[in-house]
C-alpha cells in the first residue's frame, strides 16, 4: 500500500511538471519572453512553476477572488515588488476636508464613475515606480472632465520626470517613488500637457528621464488650484465622496496583488503589517450577489492584469484596522512622525485619500 501511494504521488507530480512545462511555453509566447541564457530560462521556469503552484492552491480553496497567470508569473514576489511598486505612503500635506456627512443608507447602492465619462483608459506604468504620478494624473483628468465635460489624456511622463522631490518624500523621485501631493503641487504651478504631446516612456526604459517640459516647446492644457484629503480611515467620508463628488486617489498595500485575476479581493490580512506602497484610483463601489460588497479600483498595470486593469476590493460596513509599521509616520525622509500608523479597510485603503481642487482647462 505504501508503494502504491508513493507511486500515485510521483505520478501526480509528473503530471503537474508536464502541465507547467506546457503553461510555461504558452506564457513565453503570450508575453514575448526571451531569456539571455539556458540557465536564466531554467531559473525562470522554476519561479514560474512555484508561482503556478501558489495560484493552483489558492484557486482550489473557497475564496471570493481568483488568481491567474499574467506577465509577472516568472518573477519572485521580491523582484516584482522592487520593480513595480516603488512607492511609500503619502503624507497628509493639506488639512483633511470635513463635509457634513450623510447616512450611508441614504447613498446610492452603487456608483461607477466609468459610466459617467470621466475615467480615461487604463494606463500601464511598466517597470517604473511611477504609480504616484500615474494616479495623480488620472485624478486630474477626471476632475477636469467633471468641470468641463471634456475628458483629456494628460501626460503622466511630464509628472514623472518633472515633479521635484527635494525632501525625498515617498522615495527619491520619478521611477524611484514620490507622492500624489507633490504631483498636485507641480500641476498647480506648471499645468499639464497632453499625453500625445509628451508620451510616457519610463515604463519601457525603467528610467525617470530628463524633464523635457518648458513653455517654449509644450503648452499646458489643464491645471488645478490645489488638492485636499479626506479624514483618515473614514469609510463614511470615502463612500460619500465617491457617491457625490468624484473618484479618489488612495494608497494600498499591494504586495499581494501580483496574481489577482478576478473576483472580490480580500487577500490582505489585518493581522500582518499593512505596508502602504502603491497609489491607485478608487472609481466606485457596488455589491455582487454572491461575493458581497466591493470597491472598484483602477490600477496602473495595463489591461492584462486583473479585471481588464481593475480590481474589486472587499468593502466592509465596519472596516477593521491594522498597522503599517514599515516606515515612519510621515513619508519625507527625516521628517516628524510616529513609527507606525493605524490603517483601516482592505489593504489599508481608507487611510490616505486625496483629490484635486479647482481643476480646469487652460
Amino acid at each position: 500500500m505504501k508503494w502504491f501511494i508513493f507511486f500515485l504521488v510521483q505520478a501526480a507530480g509528473c503530471t503537474l511538471a508536464v502541465q507547467y512545462n506546457q503553461e510555461f511555453a504558452q506564457f513565453k509566447s503570450t508575453y514575448g519572453k526571451v531569456y539571455r541564457s539556458v540557465g536564466e530560462e531554467e531559473n525562470r521556469f522554476k519561479i514560474f512553476s512555484e508561482n503556478m503552484e501558489k495560484i493552483r492552491e489558492h484557486n482550489e480553496k473557497k475564496s471570493t477572488y481568483t488568481m491567474g497567470m499574467n506577465m509577472w508569473t516568472d518573477l519572485t514576489d521580491e523582484e516584482w515588488s522592487n520593480q513595480f511598486l516603488g512607492y511609500k505612503r503619502v503624507s497628509t500635506l493639506h488639512p483633511a476636508v470635513h463635509k457634513e456627512s450623510r447616512d450611508v443608507k441614504d447613498l446610492p447602492a452603487s456608483v461607477d464613475w466609468r459610466e459617467k465619462g470621466v475615467i480615461s483608459d487604463v494606463k500601464n506604468q511598466g517597470s517604473c515606480g511611477s504609480c504616484w504620478a500615474v494616479c495623480a494624473t488620472e485624478q486630474m483628468e477626471s476632475y477636469v472632465a467633471l468641470q468641463s465635460e471634456v475628458l483629456l489624456e494628460l501626460s503622466s511622463q511630464q509628472v514623472t520626470s518633472c515633479a521635484p522631490n527635494p525632501l525625498t518624500c515617498g522615495g527619491t523621485g520619478g521611477c524611484q517613488g514620490s507622492t500624489p501631493p507633490l504631483a498636485y503641487n507641480y500641476a498647480q504651478l506648471f499645468g499639464l500637457v497632453l499625453e500625445e504631446e509628451y508620451p510616457y516612456i519610463s515604463g519601457s526604459t525603467s528610467e525617470t528621464e530628463d524633464c523635457e517640459y518648458n513653455l517654449s516647446n509644450l503648452s499646458p492644457v489643464a491645471s488645478i488650484t490645489g488638492y485636499n484629503n479626506l479624514p483618515p480611515n473614514s469609510m463614511e467620508a470615502v463612500i460619500q465622496h465617491i457617491a457625490e463628488v468624484g473618484p479618489l486617489a488612495i494608497s494600498v498595500a499591494a504586495n499581494t496583488f501580483k496574481n489577482y485575476n478576478g473576483g472580490v479581493f480580500d487577500g490582505c490580512s489585518y493581522e500582518d503589517n499593512i505596508a502602504l506602497n502603491h497609489a491607485v484610483q478608487l472609481v466606485g463601489y457596488g455589491t455582487d450577489e454572491d461575493l458581497g460588497d466591493y470597491w472598484i479600483v483602477r490600477n496602473s498595470w495595463g489591461l492584462g492584469w486583473g479585471e481588464n486593469g481593475y480590481i474589486r476590493m472587499k468593502r466592509e460596513a465596519n472596516p477593521p484596522c491594522g498597522t503599517d509599521s514599515t516606515t515612519s509616520g510621515h513619508v519625507c525622509q527625516g521628517g516628524p512622525g510616529s513609527d507606525s500608523l493605524t490603517v483601516c479597510g482592505m489593504c489599508g485603503m481608507l487611510f490616505e485619500t486625496s483629490f484635486p481642487l479647482g481643476a480646469h482647462l487652460l
